[in-house]
């Protein structure tokens, strides 16, 4: 059974943490998108503002830590929990990005 989980979001990057080495010593860094946009729903706009945790590692990692404060992106990615213990944490794991502007 194949199941989505593919998500697309377009912000300004926060990056919060230097580059560090996972367990496996892959080089990752973390951060927030910053977004803010208004979307239809149930026949109206309302207005979305939200800061969504992502993770990104490898080469992904390397291009994004060059990336200027408060750069606007698009990127795409999937969700996951933040560890095991907590689930209901989700964090948005970058696997292809965009400069915006």
């Amino acid at each position: 059974m194949n199941q989505r989980n593919q998500v697309l979001v377009e912000g300004h990057l926060l990056i919060t943490d230097a580059i560090r080495r996972t367990p496996a010593g892959i080089a990752m860094i973390e951060g927030w998108i910053i977004h803010q946009s208004e979307q239809a729903e149930a026949g109206a706009q309302r207005k979305v503002d939200c800061e969504i945790p992502f993770v990104a590692l490898g080469d992904i990692c390397h291009q994004l830590i060059k990336t200027p404060p408060q750069q606007a992106i698009k990127c795409k990615g999937f969700l996951a929990a933040r560890s095991s213990k907590y689930r209901q944490n989700l964090v948005l794991h970058i696997i292809v990005f965009e400069y915006l502007n």
